[in-house]
């Protein structure tokens, strides 16, 4: 909106002190909006919204607007403190364009058209006084949506809100979103709750005390709330407006709009209108600055200076190696236990079946020892060893999904940030970092696609169970060539002279000789073999082992590996092309505190006034 400067109609006439703190105020309303407008986010609207402030102070007119849902009764609201059924009511949204009715010592029933007829300006004596002008807007939740936007795109300009709330339908969303849009311009809000005759005294309470509330609890506010009836106080008539009756102290008001009135002349009379203008310019500007500080902050703390978002990115690199390492170290440690249960066992299982006399009487069936082992020795190792395994893959596999989750999302903010900032960057730069940004975006999606497909569990699985064949069948294997060792040894001590020819009495006298002694030699070959055979075992276990530790070592170095390599050649690079931002941000916060300390200055040569 353009000024709305009408040169006709008494406006507040500053001298001195005021009229040069105006003007200051007026040169840094400018220079803010031109700083602003190249800003990021709403940079372009608050840039329009402080010219508009600027303009205002201009003409030097207290704004008071009465904002509300459309059929709260605004207009007979108004028309109630004028005095007269002055501005067109209904019962339909008849409002549709700004009504701005400003003081002048005799009504002017006919209103001039500004803003392509956006904006109607009307003149009446029933205003509040000298310079004070109500402006009437189109309703919120009106189902024209130019009616919203009218309304929004005024707010900012008001230096009193007067905000209507129908008492049939107290507190409705879009009155909770226009209260929350005043709060953050920093506004001074009194809330009035209409059509009050449609309920009784008890009623009246609960729904006071329920707008109460909720404008505490879900915005923090805490504004003056009237309860009054505008209609009936139409009806009334007060002669010259509820402004001037109250000079007539009257004895009672039912309607409850006197009592508003009298809060609204203590408000004037406080603060002179000049000085309360000049301080809700000063609010706006520190509300909108204060808004892009944060913005900016929050800007600077998501990039980060280039070294330290580069260390940073470093340190969790570290961070997720050691988790891993750690995880790495448990399934070993799982796994040792599982290898120790076996060799145990498998010491025990020797002692129990690699007997001399089993072996001499009944001779050995090498397909049931082979199934003995793999019952009592093997049992449920081989599905723990696998388990193990399998777990470790998948918490790797979990891990680096998350990983890759928040590397994507963090290069999706900075892509955001980035292409906020395109209007403001030379071309080629901004292209050289999109394109960074874009191929590490595509590099870390594809591996989150690897994970997400399974290809990295798929292929350590196939190695696994390669090696887990090749220990069953060694280790099989093995124990069978122990007891082949042990049986022609038991073989060779059960028949000591069957190889010697009948000599009598000598030939007996050297059996007896040899067969203690072979017997002897088949005990010490026995003994020999089970160690053999236990050591056999042990060397496969060790060799097992050994092969899932040097697997899963090799996988985590490989996942290391590769976040270390995506860290340090892309992700690296596009924080420090980044810097360029930072550098930018940091220039800007460096104007904003110097903006921020003069609107200080200001105030305090206001409120010494």
């Amino acid at each position: 909106m353009s000024n709305l400067n009408l040169p006709n109609s008494p406006a507040i006439v500053l001298e001195g002190v005021l009229a040069e703190l105006r003007e200051r105020l007026v040169r840094l309303l400018s220079e803010a909006a031109e700083f602003v407008g190249k800003l990021h986010g709403e940079g372009a609207q608050d840039k329009q919204r402080l010219r508009d402030a600027a303009d205002d102070l201009r003409e030097m007119f207290l704004l008071v607007a009465v904002i509300g849902e459309f059929n709260a009764g605004k207009s007979t609201f108004i028309n109630a403190l004028l005095g007269e059924p002055f501005l067109p009511m209904g019962i339909t949204p008849t409002t549709d364009a700004i009504e701005l009715v400003r003081y002048a010592p005799v009504a002017n029933r006919t209103p001039k058209l500004r803003e392509g007829a956006a904006i109607r300006e009307w003149e009446h004596p029933g205003t509040g006084g000298t310079g004070i002008a109500i402006v009437d807007t189109p309703g919120t939740g009106s189902v024209f949506q130019q009616h919203e936007e009218i309304a929004k795109a005024f707010l900012h300009r008001s230096d009193l809100v007067i905000f209507i709330i129908s008492a049939k339908r107290a507190f409705a969303d879009t009155e909770r979103l226009y209260l929350e849009l005043a709060r953050n311009y920093g506004k001074k809000i009194v809330v009035v709750i209409n059509q009050a005759d449609l309920l009784d005294e008890s009623e009246r309470q609960q729904v006071r005390e329920f707008v109460r509330q909720q404008i505490d609890q879900l915005l923090g506010l805490r504004p003056p709330i009237f309860m009054v009836s505008a209609k009936q106080a139409l009806q009334r008539a007060y002669q010259g407006g509820v402004f001037a009756a109250l000079r007539e102290a009257p004895a009672e008001d039912s309607t409850g709009i006197l009592a508003l009135a009298a809060h609204l002349r203590q408000t004037f009379e406080q603060v002179p209108p000049a000085k309360q203008k000049l301080l809700t310019r000063l609010s706006l500007l520190r509300g909108v600055l204060k808004r892009h500080e944060e913005s900016l902050n929050a800007r600077l703390a998501l990039i980060g200076q280039d070294a330290d978002a580069a260390h940073a990115l470093e340190r969790e690199i570290e961070q997720h190696a050691a988790g891993l390492d750690r995880q790495l170290e448990a399934a070993l440690k799982e796994i040792r236990a599982v290898i120790d249960g076996v060799l145990l066992r498998g010491g025990r299982f020797m002692e129990k079946h690699l007997s001399i006399v089993r072996a001499a009487f009944r001779g050995i069936d090498r397909q049931k020892l082979a199934e003995l082992f793999d019952r009592e020795v093997l049992a449920d190792s081989l599905t723990r060893l696998a388990a193990a395994q399998e777990n470790y893959v998948n918490a790797l596999v979990d891990g680096g999904r998350a990983y890759w989750r928040g590397i994507i999302e963090r290069l999706s903010k900075l892509e955001a940030i980035l292409r906020e900032e395109a209007t403001g960057m030379d071309a080629a730069q901004y292209a050289d970092q999109r394109a960074a940004l874009q191929a590490a975006l595509t590099m870390a999606d594809i591996e989150l696609r690897a994970y997400t497909d399974h290809a990295v569990l798929e292929a350590i699985e196939s190695n696994f169970d390669q090696n887990v064949r090749t220990f069953i069948y060694g280790t099989i294997a093995g124990i069978g060539g122990a007891f082949g060792l042990l049986v022609s040894a038991l073989t060779a001590a059960a028949t000591p002279g069957a190889l010697l020819p009948p000599l009598g009495v000598i030939t007996l006298a050297i059996g007896a000789v040899a067969l203690p002694v072979g017997g002897g030699v088949a005990f010490l070959t026995s003994q020999r073999a089970r160690k053999d055979a236990l050591k056999q075992l042990e060397a496969r276990l060790s060799e097992l082992e050994k092969t899932y530790r040097e697997a899963l070592s090799r996988i985590t170095i490989a996942e290391r590996s590769r976040m270390t390599s995506y860290g340090k050649q892309i992700l690296a690079p596009v924080f420090s092309q980044l810097g360029t931002l930072v550098s930018r941000y940091r220039e800007q916060q460096t104007q904003l505190g110097f903006l921020m300390a003069r609107v200080d200055e200001l105030e305090k040569a206001l409120d010494a006034l």
